[in-house]
């Protein structure tokens, strides 16, 4: 569903779900759960995802959404733009303790020259495959892998729909995978001939 179908289905439910109706906040909390998942997802990096699961953090967020609703007044954001509000503070909560927890600087061992190497010339292909990309292709990784924008949000953008942004990535995806991989063969070949 739609961020503006769930809108338009969250209007009949909210009401009666801060007048405390049980079924009402079950219905609007079961409606708004899935695009919290999405909207924490392309928010969260690998280090705050490692240290609380975006499964975990969407039902966060559906938890303090069904204690704020009883409080809650349509003042011109909906529903679901209030639980997106909570998401925002509720990642920034889990990134200040993935950052607490990390390990300190003298535990992490650092790169050699010759992994360091290796990284930079693993970047520098993968930036000259992506050079490679048709353009909208390319947009897509920009919005969606860069920054962090969700389908729907690409899909505005670029004026096409969330199955098209999902296609465009899953195929740009694939086709810089498989160049890194014959990169990484040759390159393995090479070795192993020496």
């Amino acid at each position: 569903m739609t961020d503006t179908e769930t809108e338009a289905l969250l209007r009949n439910w909210v009401p009666r779900a801060v007048a405390g109706e049980p079924h009402a906040v079950g219905v609007v909390v079961r409606s708004v759960h899935p695009h919290v998942m999405r909207f924490c997802d392309a928010r969260m990096d690998a280090h705050t995802r490692a240290h609380t699961p975006v499964e975990d953090l969407a039902q966060e967020v559906c938890l303090a959404l069904t204690r704020a609703l009883p409080r809650y007044r349509d003042r011109g954001t909906s529903v679901l733009r209030f639980a997106f509000g909570i998401a925002t503070r509720k990642i920034a909560d889990a990134r200040r303790s993935a950052a607490r927890s990390a390990p300190h600087v003298h535990e992490v061992a650092a790169p050699g020259p010759e992994e360091a190497v290796l990284d930079e010339e693993l970047i520098a292909a993968a930036q000259r495959l992506m050079a490679t990309l048709p353009e909208q292709q390319l947009l897509v990784l920009k919005l969606r892998v860069m920054q962090g924008y969700s389908t729907e949000r690409t899909a505005e953008l670029l004026g096409t729909t969330p199955g098209a942004v999902r296609i465009a990535q899953h195929r740009a995806l694939n086709r810089i995978r498989l160049q890194l991989n014959r990169i990484e063969h040759a390159d393995t070949a090479r070795s192993a001939a020496r």
